[in-house]
């Protein structure tokens, strides 16, 4: 089965200001048991060798999604609001992943952005999807 875990984390930004945010990570195994092993296993070794990971604090597990089988049709799995502005944060989808038979399709054009641009402090506004 196929499992996907959600996690929101506290982190230490730069001048050791206070942040937080949120990781997914999927597996295949056979338990959700096992799956939470191979996710803590998993966050320990980005801890080590992943600089997205490395004022990483705190991880809190947030949910497990079981998979079975896939859906035919489109569902949402995961739903999140907050209050206020959207804040400056930094959001990559597969960071450091190379894994064959998984790809990750940008849609909008400020995300194929240059190495120099990820690395800048300068907040980009997302174009809207849809908007009603």
């Amino acid at each position: 089965m196929i499992y996907i875990g959600h996690f929101s984390f506290d982190e230490f930004g730069p001048e050791n200001k206070v942040r937080h945010g949120y990781f997914t990570c999927m597996v295949e195994t056979n338990s959700a048991e096992a799956a939470a092993h191979e996710f803590k296993e998993l966050i320990f070794s980005l801890k080590k060798m992943d600089d997205n990971f490395s004022n990483i604090a705190a991880v809190y597990m947030e949910d497990i999604i079981e998979i079975r089988d896939v859906p035919r049709r489109a569902i949402v799995t995961r739903i999140q609001s907050s209050a206020g502005e959207f804040p400056k944060s930094v959001s990559r989808s597969l960071p450091n992943v190379e894994a064959p038979g998984i790809n990750v399709y940008g849609w909008a054009p400020e995300i194929e952005e240059s190495e120099t641009d990820r690395n800048t402090e300068e907040y980009k506004a997302a174009e809207p999807f849809i908007k009603f």
